[in-house]
């Protein structure tokens, strides 16, 4: 407890943190056996610890349930698992672009990442998914994640022209052609935030993560960014102004969820930069237009 508090306290440095819980605190379970009330009663530095994690979930509107359906999220629509178990907490912290804090009880929590298989109900059908979360369970698992702490602003961005204003900001190594403005202005509401957290995780890639002297290509950061397979590569060609209007393939993408959505882009090594072609519906049968 001593350091899920410190590590509470790391992430506290870096941005305000809210932090909700599944069930009520005090019968909460740390050991067998052993609740967390009787940690509190246990020393005067315990109390103290206490006060602390209250005054951050007293900053939290309630539940894991409230939060969500507060964010428009139906919990009923969705699973998330974790090594083969229903994980609540972890799915909670997924649907909100959070992160999940776990007790360091046990080597399987030292991560800094977690696995996740999410079911969700479309319409007559469930789509199944996999993904990571964010986690931490000491201050220095946490340090990973420092870059995104500090830079969760860009949460407060809720749609495409938001994101758009203030593009400099936020994605300064992301090129765009004037295509990809038109096509995420037009995109479907509900690849909105998929789309956003894979231009951050693109931007962190192309700022911190790639080493054009070693490597032709990046260390990703999102899990979901591969290139375009050679026949569906006339799909994803577009003319390039940079280059005078010549076509080329920009056939590296990411994959965005529900459904089938991409966004197609190309690396720009001799700037260190992405260059974002098109973001919306997989192309398929019908050839996107210029």
């Amino acid at each position: 407890m001593a350091t899920f508090v410190a590590t509470l306290k790391r992430l506290k440095t870096w941005q305000e943190v809210d932090l909700v819980t599944e069930s009520p605190l005090p019968q909460a379970e740390l050991a067998r056996g052993y609740v967390y009330q009787q940690w509190v009663n246990a020393t005067g530095l315990n109390k103290e610890r206490h006060r602390f994690i209250l005054s951050l979930r007293n900053r939290a509107p309630g539940a894991l349930r409230v939060v969500l359906e507060a964010a428009g999220h139906d919990p009923a629509e969705v699973e998330h698992f974790h090594d083969g178990r229903r994980a609540v907490g972890i799915g909670a912290a997924h649907l909100m672009d959070g992160m999940v804090i776990s007790l360091p009880v046990s080597p399987k929590w030292a991560a800094s990442w977690l696995d996740v298989d999410i079911s969700r109900v479309a319409e007559d059908d469930i789509e199944t998914d996999q993904d990571r979360v964010r986690h931490c369970s000491t201050p220095d698992e946490a340090d990973e994640h420092e870059a995104w702490a500090r830079g969760t602003g860009i949460g407060s961005l809720t749609n495409p022209s938001q994101l758009l204003d203030s593009w400099a900001e936020f994605f300064p190594a992301l090129e765009r052609l004037p295509r990809f403005d038109r096509d995420l202005r037009a995109l479907d509401p509900k690849w909105f935030r998929s789309v956003r957290d894979l231009l951050a995780d693109l931007q962190s890639t192309a700022a911190h993560h790639w080493d054009v002297e070693r490597s032709p290509e990046p260390a990703w950061q999102n899990p979901h960014i591969t290139p375009e397979s050679q026949t569906r590569r006339h799909l994803c060609t577009f003319p390039d102004p940079d280059l005078d209007g010549r076509p080329v393939c920009f056939s590296w993408h990411g994959r965005m969820t529900p459904g089938k959505g991409r966004l197609y882009f190309r690396l720009i090594p001799e700037r260190k930069t992405f260059r974002l072609a098109y973001v919306g519906s997989k192309p398929g049968s019908d050839r996107l237009s210029n």
